[in-house]
């Protein structure tokens, strides 16, 4: 466990509350006195984020003021993996790695067969440092200096916090598997741009600001020990190339894994150029190219929306054998943060509910008694509401400012857990984020939601979601179930492929080229679309 820190410790979330019980601490900042007030400083009550220990201190943290142990996912899609790896060496073993915003899921997995011989995962632990991407970036270059070291310190901090679990992660899984460390040589490493920035050494400022632009949106290859990386002696880590500001390699290992690019094929399908601006019969030619070709096969007419829901959601549509993205900021809330209840999936937290016969029914991790509600949880609360009427269209609760959801009597708190009208506002910001750059993408294709004849959910959270509140409150368009599938972890499967099969890594990096991006901070329907769909 460790202390949450929404902020980064500028202490604007008020997370981390604790009270000094003994010993002397640095005496209190503005920011403190504005955010706890008199009475609560008089009673020792701090944020940990703006004190510091002059001595030996003794502290009260309660429960809300810690980060649980989370039900970490590390499964998804399987595919079929093409046998291609970049090392030959007999008895090789490889690390595929997905570093998450919030969590990280390794692989170990031996080369020669494909075969997955240990997988584990950790939180990431940059959380400590900021629980979103915009408060790392201002952490990375928090740190003054002479101006070409500016930055160095916080980016250095974040980076070697990363690799030191990754160290761990893999020491455990060869322990697991009784696979010396030294025996795996190779390894691909997928994350959003910000994960992949920092892993990589490279600054992530720019990221922070318009046009948001990468560093680089090439593949990289890195010797593991540049990085301070415990693989075996020559091992490479390979990071496949990002899109833009905030669409990285996990959204291309992602659509890798998913297959909605398939080997060229005949039988009558029609076979697509992605550079193409339309679809042509076999019995035309593509022109020739000096850059790689992608190909795609698919069902005549098949459009396809692909998402992987977190902080920052990316959204890929196929349509037309073209495939554009984009991301949407929306938000922590769907990881519990900004929800006066909220908390990650950890025992205790609420993570599904029901309207039935007049009241909200709620099922717990674990069955413990609720702490809290994770962002399954309060999708179905919002969608729970909804049915009971209790909730109007603009989001105001018919019942006042909170409802209570769980009396004291049963909760593990001592006190009623209650649900407000902010936490109802916090997902209306985050569902019309993602429907809104849902509908931009159909938009500018020339679609309507109905045309869709596939909706991919990928990522930890789209793994427990429930899709029927999904679309509810109108996150997701209203389609024929049968329409939708969940993935999982699909972005640590496509990052496997790319580790087992060099091949696979040319089809990334194709692809890569290929992938249309829509900034939704300059299209001009976005703002209009957001505003529709706050409502329900």
């Amino acid at each position: 466990m460790g202390l949450a820190s929404v902020c980064g410790g500028m202490g604007t979330c008020e997370e981390c509350r604790v009270r000094r019980v003994t010993g002397d601490l640095s005496a209190p900042t503005p920011t403190e006195a504005a955010a706890l007030g008199r009475d609560a400083l008089a009673a020792g009550w701090r944020l940990a984020c703006q004190a510091t220990a002059l001595n030996d201190v003794r502290l009260h943290i309660p429960p809300e003021s810690l980060t649980a142990a989370q039900r970490l996912q590390v499964e998804g899609i399987e595919a079929r993996l093409d046998l291609d790896p970049a090392i030959h060496t007999p008895g090789a073993y490889g690390l595929a790695v997905d570093v998450g915003t919030t969590k990280v899921a390794a692989y170990l997995v031996r080369l020669e067969t494909g075969e997955t011989v240990a997988r584990s995962a950790a939180m990431n632990p940059q959380i400590a440092y900021g629980e979103d991407v915009i408060s790392r970036i201002a952490f990375a270059g928090r740190e003054a200096g002479p101006p070409k070291e500016r930055g160095q310190v916080g980016a250095k901090c974040l980076q070697s916090v990363l690799v030191e679990t990754l160290n761990s992660l893999l020491a455990e899984m060869c322990a697991s598997a009784s696979v010396p460390a030294g025996r795996v040589l190779d390894s691909v490493m997928v994350g959003n741009t910000a994960m992949h920035h920092l892993l990589a050494g490279l600054p992530v400022e720019q990221l922070g600001r318009a046009p948001y632009a990468p560093a680089t949106t090439e593949p990289l290859l890195i010797p593991a020990r540049e990085l301070g990386l415990a693989l075996g002696e020559g091992a490479n880590v390979y990071l496949p190339p990002v899109i833009a500001g905030y669409v990285g390699a996990d959204h291309l290992a992602m659509l890798l894994a998913t297959g909605i690019i398939k080997p060229r094929r005949r039988e009558g399908r029609e076979e697509f150029n992605l550079a193409a601006k339309k679809p042509f019969a076999d019995n035309e030619k593509p022109s020739r190219s000096p850059a790689p070709v992608l190909w795609g096969s698919l069902l005549r007419g098949s459009n396809i929306i692909a998402l992987d829901i977190g902080t920052n959601t990316e959204i890929a549509l196929l349509a037309g054998g073209r495939i554009t993205c984009c991301s949407c900021a929306s938000g922590p809330a769907f990881e519990g943060a900004h929800i006066r209840e909220g908390m990650r999936a950890a025992p205790g937290a609420i993570e599904r509910a029901r309207w039935s016969d007049g009241k909200i029914l709620w099922q717990t991790i674990e069955g413990q008694p609720p702490v809290g509600i994770c962002g399954s949880g309060i999708l179905d609360v919002v969608a729970s509401l909804l049915d009971g009427g209790l909730l109007k269209p603009n989001g105001q609760l018919t019942v006042g400012s909170e409802y209570p959801l769980v009396p004291a009597a049963q909760t593990g708190l001592g006190r009623d857990l209650v649900v407000t009208r902010k936490d109802v506002h916090e997902i209306q910001l985050a569902k019309s984020a993602i429907r809104a750059g849902t509908e931009v993408l159909l938009a500018n294709a020339g679609l309507a939601a109905g045309d869709l004849d596939g909706f991919i959910v990928a990522g930890a959270f789209g793994t427990y979601l429930d899709l029927r509140s999904a679309v509810r409150v109108g996150m997701f368009p209203s389609l024929p179930m049968e329409k939708f599938s969940q993935v999982g972890n699909a972005a640590g499967v496509g990052a496997r492929m790319m580790l087992v099969s060099a091949k696979k890594r040319r089809e990334a990096e194709a692809l890569a080229k290929r992938l249309g991006y829509v900034e939704l901070a300059a299209d001009d329907g976005f703002t209009g679309l957001f505003m529709k769909y706050l409502g329900f």
